[in-house]
């Protein structure tokens, strides 16, 4: 796939990084093994690289279900998950940055062509 915006590409991988860092944080704070959890942080990663159409508005639609869900249990135990208050923050912020940035919008251009 071509990149057709280098900031809009390196903003995608910094996110990438975040979600893949965040489920091994929460796998090491949580004490468990989450292996559905980490393929589907590589998952968006790897779809954040691809620059296909519309891709970043799913992936932004996931980060912010996800922390939408969590957000009233982060607020209600805020002594003791305060972490996770701050990551789901941190989810919206990523999810608004890749709808409405515009090196990152123009980083999602590409078509999806099986033909080639």
């Amino acid at each position: 796939m071509n990149t057709n915006n280098e900031t809009g590409r390196k903003i995608c991988v910094g996110i990438g990084a975040y979600l893949i860092v965040k489920c091994v944080l929460n796998m090491i704070i949580g004490g468990g093994l989450d292996i559905s959890g980490l393929l589907i942080a590589a998952a968006m990663f790897c779809a954040l690289l691809s620059g296909i159409k519309y891709v970043n508005y799913v992936v932004a639609g996931i980060l912010a279900v996800i922390a939408l869900i969590h957000m009233p249990d982060n607020i209600s135990n805020i002594g003791s998950n305060w972490i996770y208050l701050v990551e789901g923050v941190i989810d919206i912020g990523c999810a608004v940055l890749l709808c409405v940035q515009s090196d990152v919008k123009e980083h999602f251009t590409n078509t999806l062509n099986i033909n080639n």
